[in-house]
Order: structure tokens, then C-alpha cells, then sequence
């Protein structure tokens, strides 16, 4: 049985990016079935997807989000209307303000990062981990 995108691929502009909703939501649903079975956290990575007009979909399924940048912390929080879950190799002064009000947990690649931060991350409701 062909999909409505199959049906229709010739009225398609080139290029663009298609998504069929029924097809997310299928493997939506799979990934929602597995986590619920396992007990287990399925957490949105933006560099896997970050299709931000379709969050609206994994919202029903997935309820929170992981962030490598002051941007993806910023489209986690604004778009998808979650805490990020952040981890970045270097945070930077001028970015890890904005990071924070956005993120629920804060990963640190080193002891002199975590040093550094700690003051910041301490007086929020963040958690935070060392590599």
C-alpha cells in the first residue's frame, strides 16, 4: 500500500524536507512503548532531529530534551517547553548563564570546568555530573 508521501511525490518542491506524521507517530509510538516497558527516559537529541515545527508531535511522547550548545538549550526550553539536559565540551562565560536558566541537568567534561561553573550551577535547581 503506498504512503500519502508516495502517492503525492510529485507535487513535492525540491528541495524541502517531508515528513510523514503517521510514520513519526508509528515509530513515536515504538520508542514510547519501549521506554515505558524498560522504565527508562527517552531523551530528544536536536542533533538527531531538530524538526522544531514538529515538536508538538514529540511532546506527546517524549518529554524532555538533550543540549550540546547555548542554542539547543535555548530550543529545548523555548520551542519544545523543556529543561535541557546539557552537556558541552566548553562552556563559555558568556553563554552559561542563558545555558542554565534553560537546563535542568549540567554536565562538565572536566574537574576545572565543574570548578569553574560550580558557583553558577549550585545556586539553581540543576543537576550536575563530571565525566
Amino acid at each position: 500500500m503506498k504512503s500519502l508521501l508516495e502517492k503525492n511525490i510529485a507535487l513535492i518542491p525540491s528541495p524541502c524536507y517531508v515528513m510523514e506524521e503517521s510514520l513519526l507517530r508509528r515509530n513515536l509510538d515504538v520508542i514510547k512503548k519501549v521506554a515505558d516497558s524498560a522504565g527508562v527516559e527517552i531523551i530528544l537529541a536536536f542533533k538527531a532531529f531538530a524538526l522544531w515545527k514538529s515538536f508538538h508531535i514529540f511532546r506527546e511522547y517524549i518529554s524532555h530534551t538533550t543540549a550540546s550548545s547555548v542554542y539547543e538549550a535555548r530550543l529545548a526550553y523555548e520551542e519544545f517547553g523543556s529543561l535541557a539536559h546539557t552537556y558541552s565540551p566548553a562552556y563559555t562565560e558568556a553563554d552559561f548563564r542563558k545555558i542554565m536558566e534553560c537546563s535542568s541537568h549540567i554536565t562538565f567534561n572536566s574537574m576545572s570546568q565543574y570548578e569553574r561553573f560550580y558557583p553558577c550551577v549550585s545556586a539553581s535547581n540543576a543537576s550536575m555530573a563530571r565525566t
